[in-house]
């Protein structure tokens, strides 16, 4: 069985590009954690590109004393790079690509603490690369998470360019996501011309977050308004 737990290339690219510009410490122990980055005034800094979920018991133990600043690195643009014996074999682009509205399928355990005036969600739209070790025989990972053995494991991801920084610290900021052409009251189907597959959870996320409200029905099909719009 393959291990490939270990530090990532870009989480530490990452961890160090924030560490410099906010002038902070890397793996800092606080109230009992180790936090990637804390910054010269005391702020935490968070790197996350896996899973944020795994998050959220940490950073409400942390965001009762601190300002926390999570970074989420989304990848919209993600190349192979595959190796074999040390030498790199192939390098391809992937055919699948992710949007904005990705995010809130990782936000699901989160949305109570994505407006506390402490927190802030930095993401950072990136194009990024996944190296794997092609094998001669099909492998299973040491936490059995493959349903078929594969002639290959995953050991790296590499930054290769972050195209632009999103920051929602507001619900105006959450709210932006929403198009400008949206009718109101709208339906999820109506969102999923933007947001594609991620509109029912992109919609759920807000609604847990009190920014959008249900206004009934057409149909069979739920209707959904923004709560600061009037009725």
């Amino acid at each position: 069985m393959i291990n490939t737990y270990s530090e990532s290339s870009l989480h530490k690219t990452v961890k160090n590009l924030y560490a410099d510009r906010y002038g902070g410490q890397t793996e800092q122990a606080v109230n009992g954690k180790i936090c990637d980055v804390v910054t010269a005034d005391g702020g935490i800094i968070e790197i996350q590109s896996g899973n944020l979920g795994k998050l959220t018991e940490k950073l409400r133990l942390l965001i009762t004393d601190h300002p926390v600043r999570v970074i989420y690195p989304l990848c919209t643009v993600k190349y192979i790079e595959t190796m074999q014996n040390g030498v790199i074999v192939s390098c391809r682009k992937s055919p699948k690509k992710q949007n904005i509205y990705a995010l809130f399928a990782e936000l699901t355990s989160l949305y109570e603490l994505l407006l506390h005036p402490d927190f802030t969600l930095e993401v950072l739209e990136s194009e990024i690369t996944e190296t794997r070790i092609k094998t001669d025989e099909p492998v299973q990972l040491i936490n059995k998470s493959r349903r078929f053995r594969k002639n290959w494991y995953k050991t790296d991801k590499k930054l290769r360019n972050i195209e632009s920084v999103r920051i929602f610290s507001t619900a105006e900021d959450y709210l932006t996501l929403l198009p400008g052409d949206l009718p109101e009251p709208f339906r999820t189907k109506d969102l999923a011309v933007t947001a594609g597959k991620h509109a029912h959870v992109t919609v759920w996320v807000l609604h847990k977050m009190g920014l959008l409200r249900p206004v009934g029905k057409n149909g069979r099909t739920h209707l959904y308004q923004r709560t600061d719009a009037p009725f």
